[in-house]
């Protein structure tokens, strides 16, 4: 799975609001600011976010942007659909055919359970992982994914 810039800058963005203030948000350039990124950009990932209904703006001089939800009622995979996307098995298979229009295995193919398991699995866990459980340190962060997990995993 590929994490494109646009996820992650998204994903940080999105955590700088859970953590304000939900009463006065937070405006694009304090966004800017705190995560090295240009105001532009982080206009164009808010926008995105609110096209998918995350967030909200508030005109105005003491405008900005605001949560819809709480952390805890917004999964990493609302966040991941609102900015990219998750590879689906079909979009996998039809990237790779070789030099044909469509895959020799389009019928019969022992690959394809392997990447359906997996993309399930991937989306599975960004389900169960709620922007809540990204915020504070890095070790409590761990712990809680852990958590969300069967099987723990190292990084």
């Amino acid at each position: 799975m590929k994490i494109t810039a646009q996820e992650e800058y998204g994903l940080r963005c999105l955590l700088q609001l859970a953590q304000a203030d939900q009463e006065t948000g937070m405006s694009v350039k304090e966004i800017a600011i705190r995560e090295g990124i240009s105001p532009a950009y982080v206009e164009k990932l808010l926008r995105l976010m609110a096209k998918a209904d995350i967030i909200h703006s508030v005109r105005g001089i003491h405008g900005g942007y605001r949560l819809n939800r709480k952390p805890n009622a917004i999964s990493l995979r609302d966040v991941v659909r609102a900015l990219g996307n998750l590879p689906t098995t079909e979009e996998i298979c039809d990237r790779h055919p070789g030099n044909r229009t469509s895959c020799i295995h389009i019928d019969e193919c022992c690959i394809r359970s392997a990447w359906a398991t997996l993309t399930h699995a991937i989306d599975s866990f960004m389900g169960k992982v709620l922007l809540s459980d990204l915020v504070g340190p890095e070790a409590t962060v761990k712990q809680a994914l852990q958590h969300k997990v069967a099987t723990p995993f190292s990084v």
